[in-house]
């Protein structure tokens, strides 16, 4: 039987000392932080929501503003959530990078981001997915088609969805401390853009709603639960994509910048269609990408490593300058 917590070390060696946190960067931590609190807030929308349900108020009864243009961007509390969730995705982009920039890279730093990451991108999305199919769930009424399953099976997904983004996370810290090229491609779609492609059809679908077209909003409700599960599957397989924001900030041809400029009347205009678009063209670009390349003969080892072309081209550069 051992006799303490200490008996595993040879005798005479003093327990090893644990060196105390006194310094943390700021700018990179308050970002962080940010990200939590947005992602805490989709989860207080999702409550919001649940209590006028529970009230007896239907979706379109709830005036989450008191504008006509923010209601037509923002037409309940779930989609208030998803707008939160976007700007959780805005912060989880700039922390490491301004980490990096100045020098303020730590362990620390990559823990607190995971426990962030945890709480928007895995938590949240689900309570959103989940609570909009059980309030439109609520107001068909009565039990078509076997609902009160469907939302069980439901609230299953969203429960594999949090599971799939907590090994995700945890699998990307683990890899990231051994592979340098981590941080210019990922194995397995990030947890951001998984909640990015579940968000914005939340968002899609509120807007339908608010437009009357309820035959293309029930299409969204009976198909989300489905996605989700596949994005779900896709943050836990090996299947490469680009990191996006490392991507944004290389330099790029002239053409890259007109090509931005001409998206933006379309993200003003149509932010819910534009925003679902490019969230389900990444989470699509990664399996696309790897059968076009396996038709091409790469070798699994080239798929798996979408940044190791990146890190030949950078090394290219480097020596022609010198």
């Amino acid at each position: 039987m051992p006799d303490g917590p200490d008996s595993s070390l040879p005798e005479g060696d003093p327990p090893p000392r644990r060196r105390p946190l006194r310094t943390i960067a700021m700018l990179p931590t308050l970002l962080t932080l940010g990200n939590l609190c947005l992602g805490f807030a989709a989860l207080y929308c999702c409550a919001r929501q649940l209590e006028e349900l529970g009230a007896g108020r239907t979706a379109a009864e709830v005036l989450t503003r008191n504008s006509e243009r923010l209601e037509a961007i923002a037409p309940s509390y779930l989609a208030v959530g998803v707008w939160a969730l976007l700007a959780a995705m805005i912060c989880d982009a700039l922390d490491g990078r301004v980490a990096r920039r100045t020098g303020a890279a730590s362990t620390f730093g990559v823990q607190l981001d995971s426990l962030a990451d945890i709480v928007s991108f895995g938590v949240a999305p689900a309570m959103l997915m989940m609570t909009m199919v059980r309030r439109e769930f609520m107001q068909w009424g009565g039990d078509p088609l076997g609902v009160h399953r469907l939302a069980q099976a439901t609230a299953l997904i969203a429960l594999i969805y949090v599971c799939c983004a907590a090994l995700r996370l945890a699998r990307f810290n683990v890899e990231a401390s051994l592979e340098e090229a981590a941080h210019r491609g990922f194995r397995g779609l990030p947890s951001p853009g998984a909640a990015g492609a579940v968000g914005s059809l939340v968002l899609l679908h509120d807007h339908l709603e608010y437009l009357g077209w309820m035959p293309a909003a029930n299409l969204v409700t009976w198909g989300l639960p489905l996605l989700t599960l596949g994005v779900s599957l896709l943050m836990v397989s090996r299947v490469p994509y680009p990191h996006m924001v490392s991507s944004f900030f290389r330099h790029r041809p002239f053409g890259h910048v007109i090509g931005i400029v001409l998206v933006l009347p379309p993200l003003l205009l149509f932010p819910e269609w534009v925003l679902t678009l490019a969230a389900w063209a990444f989470v699509l670009n990664g399996p696309i990408r790897r059968l076009a390349r396996r038709r091409a003969g790469q070798t699994p080892q080239q798929v798996a490593a979408p940044g190791a072309a990146v890190v030949r081209d950078e090394e290219v550069d480097l020596r022609r300058r010198a």
